[in-house]
């Protein structure tokens, strides 16, 4: 359109403006609003190249409906026919073959087909132009002036683009041209342009962002932009400065066809690229956060539309979907493609939310949903009761509750996952009522006092039994603030067992005592079921059990349930029995009769006790009992059992025990110690052990200090350890003789403390050497001095050493080294020469050098030795080499310097060793 056609529709003619401004919408609600203009997007390219958006037939039937009937020697536009010529295929548009008699629906559908431009485009083109689509009395030209193609400000219209085929044939295709050759045209998508608001420059312009091809087409077409004048009388006229066609443009489709930005056509739609469902309201879209919630919505909106993902950016995005949406000034709850109305402020708080939340919808979604009628806040569906209170829903076990609480059992019916977004809380209770969760494992009751807290057993007992079922998360949620209770309940002021019958008041004393009750308010117990009270003997049993116990003397006797008749008349005490769970008079002390000397084993801990008639002793060493002959074999007893057995005595930690003396646990016999002092050696403690225990142990022998182990190794005992001996040599030296000792057991033997080797006893002259060491010693009176078998060789003794322990070694009394065979014995020096002892006489032992080489011996340590024969200053080496000795050193000498009659002596190297040669 050019803009004198806009000077021609808004100046000259009243009429004409009347004509440009007529499809006034029928009703205010289908009004296009002025607030949704968007002048840098007027129409989507989607919408706008869309050539197949209308079939001829539907643009009959538009044009039908827009006319009801032509002012007689008028031809209207629904009513045109006109003959055509074939338009061959160029680069803008297809092939349009020639027609004798095409209607005016007909030839907008073929062009918009060949020229991909949208059926609608030419519609509202036609309207704003000439009112063709409305107007009862058209003139020719009109018909000839369609579309305003070709009709210059300044000059006539171009007869060869006459008539009402030409005109709708080239304005297609000029649209076509604009979007091909955008850089040729003043208006360019997808930047910014100055877009004038009238011909009259001084009317100024503004900068728009002209988002699509479509809208920059329609700007080059008629290049002028509506003011503010003319968008605020949207269906009338502005000022001055106002300029109509592309408003009209706008309005026009936006009456007719809806957003002309957008391609939806549905209430519900997601892009071609993502899943991303929105609803669909107004010229807002919000998303849905899941695919449940679009099914609530769908069974009443209908099918999910897919639209280019263009149309989904053009519109505005709103917040989320939930089920909560607002319509004049009421807030409804969605579920199933029904609204439910809530009936006021406080319901709506009720349910967690304020009378802001939720989407406010347009009267398209409202009419669209099913009229649920008024919000109940009890919800049902299937056989699940649920009421809403506090943001929260509640499960309903039995119907009943709402009546005995004083509620209304009217309610709204939903689907399964209605209530999903609520958090779950405490089922719905009454005081009397209760409810389990689904799998049977844990229940709640409602007292007057406060929950109480059922475990799977308690819930089976007859009393509890009639609960309804709800979710677990419920009763989980409601476990958290009630009550447990106890098998065995203890108030402050009575003792109570649950039953079947409910809460049986009991003694404390006929089930063992305080050890066995668990503490809750009384104010609790009182709330529950009673089943009265029992204070002397009766009979327990647990459910579905063949055993009934009979309940006396502080402990529970087991007896078959088909003698309970029989004991209840020889006792004289009624015969009903009071049933409780499995495992609820556990720990109660158990009736048993159990030999003395039994041995036990606890089921749960794993200790063991040793039975006797007075008192149970904790065996912490089973070797102990093995050691006394006592049972080593344990039969498992349970809690109760171990409950019912005699008060506990002192534990079995030592082979120290006590019967009618203190002794030593050893050989499967108690051995006795042959004096205080003995026992005192030992450093034990001694448990006493009752009469019956000490009668089935046998006595053994007495100890002393000295023992022997199993493998026969000897020990002194003394300051509670033990000190390995090495032979009986050194027993007897100690006084000990080997009659005396005693064998015992390794076990309490090695309890005590290893001492150091008592220091062993070797006969003098013995030549002994440790394990693995190198060093000999000979034994001088119980001292070692240390040398070489070659000395003791010398001295007359075996060269031989006797292998002995390092400690042996290490414990015994060490003496001075013999380097070489020098002695003195009682002051006088000898020299072991070939086995025997050679005497020195005095000038001569000075001769040898320091007396310091002459190494004290004891006369028991020579009386052993051979002797004979007087030491000279003449030796004699084992080479045969002859040395004369004077003043520690020694001068090789020959034969012939020996004086007549001189003994020379044979002496070995170690002598030798200390004489250095001149």
């Amino acid at each position: 359109m050019r803009w004198s056609r806009s000077i021609v529709a808004a100046l000259l003619s009243a009429v004409l403006v009347v004509g440009l401004l007529v499809a006034q919408p029928a009703s205010e609600a289908e009004a296009a609003n002025s607030s949704d203009f968007n002048p840098g997007n007027i129409v989507s390219d989607e919408q706008f190249f869309d050539g197949d958006a209308m079939s001829a037939s539907q643009i009959q039937a538009f044009l039908d409906s827009q006319l009801q009937a032509c002012q007689s020697g008028y031809t209207c536009l629904k009513d045109y026919r006109q003959s055509t010529p074939r338009m061959s295929a160029d680069k803008y548009c297809d092939d349009v073959p020639g027609a004798s008699s095409r209607t005016a629906a007909q030839i907008i559908a073929v062009v918009a087909a060949a020229c991909d431009v949208s059926p609608k485009v030419m519609l509202v083109l036609l309207q704003k132009e000439q009112s063709l689509v409305t107007l009862s009395a058209p003139s020719p030209v009109r018909f000839e002036r369609a579309t305003g193609f070709a009709c210059p400000d300044t000059a006539p219209c171009d007869s060869s683009y006459g008539g009402f085929f030409y005109q709708i044939y080239y304005a297609a295709r000029q649209f076509q041209r604009y979007a091909a050759h955008p850089g040729s045209y003043q208006h360019q998508a997808d930047r910014t342009n100055r877009v004038l608001y009238h011909p009259n420059a001084a009317c100024g312009t503004s900068d728009v962002f002209i988002r699509n091809q479509a809208t920059a087409g329609l700007y080059n077409y008629t290049p002028y932009q509506p003011n503010a004048a003319a968008l605020a009388n949207l269906y009338g006229a502005g000022d001055a400065c106002s300029a109509y066609g592309n408003r009209n443009f706008w309005r026009m489709w936006t009456d007719w066809f809806g957003s002309p930005t957008s391609a939806i056509s549905s209430l519900l739609v997601r892009g071609t690229s993502s899943s991303t469902v929105y609803l669909v309201n107004g010229s807002w879209l919000h998303p849905f956060p899941n695919a449940a919630l679009v099914g609530e919505y769908q069974s009443r909106l209908g099918p999910v539309q897919v639209v280019p993902d263009a149309a989904i950016r053009e519109m505005t995005i709103g917040q989320g979907v939930t089920r909560w949406i607002r319509f004049d000034g009421s807030s409804y709850f969605v579920d199933d493609g029904k609204r439910y109305h809530f009936r006021s402020a406080e319901q709506v708080h009720e349910w967690g939310h304020t009378t802001s939340y939720g989407i406010n919808v347009n009267a398209e979604l409202y009419d669209a949903l099913v009229n649920g009628g008024w919000l109940r806040d009890v919800v049902r569906w299937g056989s699940e009761w649920w009421i809403v209170r506090d943001g929260m829903r509640q499960p309903i076990s039995d119907p009943a509750i709402l009546k005995a609480l004083g509620l209304s059992d009217e309610r709204s019916w939903m689907s399964a996952n209605a209530l999903d977004e609520f958090g779950i809380g405490d089922p719905l209770l009454a005081n009397g009522y209760g409810a389990i969760n689904y799998s049977g494992t844990d229940a709640v009751y409602q007292t007057s006092a406060g929950l109480v807290y059922l475990d799977r057993q308690q819930v089976e007992l007859g009393v509890f039994d009639d609960f309804g079922a709800v979710t677990w998360v419920a009763v989980e949620h409601a476990r958290q603030r009630a009550t447990a209770l106890p098998n065995r309940v203890w108030d402050g002021r009575d003792a109570w067992v649950v039953t079947d019958r409910g809460m049986l008041r009991v003694t404390k004393t006929m089930f063992g005592g305080d050890a066995f009750f668990g503490a809750i308010p009384r104010t609790i117990v009182l709330g529950l079921p009673s089943a009265g009270a029992v204070t002397g003997e009766h009979f327990q049993a647990e459910l579905g059990a063949s055993t009934v116990w009979w309940m006396h003397d502080g402990k529970r006797e087991s007896i078959p349930a088909h003698s309970v008749a029989t004991v209840a008349a020889r006792e004289g005490i009624p015969s009903t029995v009071h049933r409780g769970v499995d495992g609820y008079l556990s720990w109660i002390p158990e009736h048993s009769s159990f030999s003395p000397g039994t041995l036990l084993r606890d089921a749960i801990s794993g200790q063991l006790v040793l039975t006797s008639a007075s008192s149970t002793l904790r065996v912490d060493d089973a070797r102990v009992l093995q050691q006394l002959g006592l049972d080593t074999t344990p039969t498992t007893i349970s809690r109760s059992v171990r409950n019912g057995l005699p008060p506990q005595a002192e534990a079995f930690d030592d082979f120290g025990v006590r019967c009618a003396a203190p002794g030593l646990a050893s050989d499967r016999r108690l051995m006795s110690f042959a004096s205080a002092a003995v026992q005192a050696d030992w450093g034990m403690t001694f448990e006493q052990l009752p009469s019956d225990i000490c009668r089935l142990i046998s006595t053994g022998p007495a100890l002393d200090q000295a023992v022997a182990d199993s493998s026969g190794n000897l020990w002194l005992v003394g300051d509670g350890t033990r000190a390995p001996i090495d032979s009986s040599r050194t027993l007897r030296d100690l006084g000990i003789e080997q009659s005396a000792v005693v064998r015992v057991n390794g076990d309490p033997l090695y309890t005590l403390a290893r001492a150091p080797m008592v220091p062993p006893y070797y006969y003098t002259g013995t030549l002994v050497r440790g394990w693995g060491l190198s060093q000999a010693y000979l034994v001088d009176q119980g001292r070692l001095m240390a040398t070489t078998g070659a000395v003791a060789e010398e001295l007359g003794f075996d060269d031989r050493p006797m292998g002995v322990s390092v400690d042996a070694i290490q414990v015994s009394t060490h003496g001075s080294e013999l380097p070489a065979p020098l002695i003195r014995c009682n002051g006088r020096e000898y020299a072991g020469v070939d086995g025997r002892l050679v005497a020195f006489p005095w000038r001569v032992a000075l001769e040898f050098g320091d007396p310091t080489d002459f190494v004290d011996v004891s006369s028991t340590f020579c009386g052993k030795l051979a002797k004979g024969g007087w030491m000279s200053q003449y030796v004699r080496d084992t080479s045969n080499v002859i040395w004369f000795v004077d003043d520690g050193a020694r001068t090789r000498i020959s034969a012939a310097s020996v004086p007549t009659g001189q003994q020379v002596h044979v002496v070995g190297d170690a002598i030798l060793a200390l004489l250095p040669t001149r």
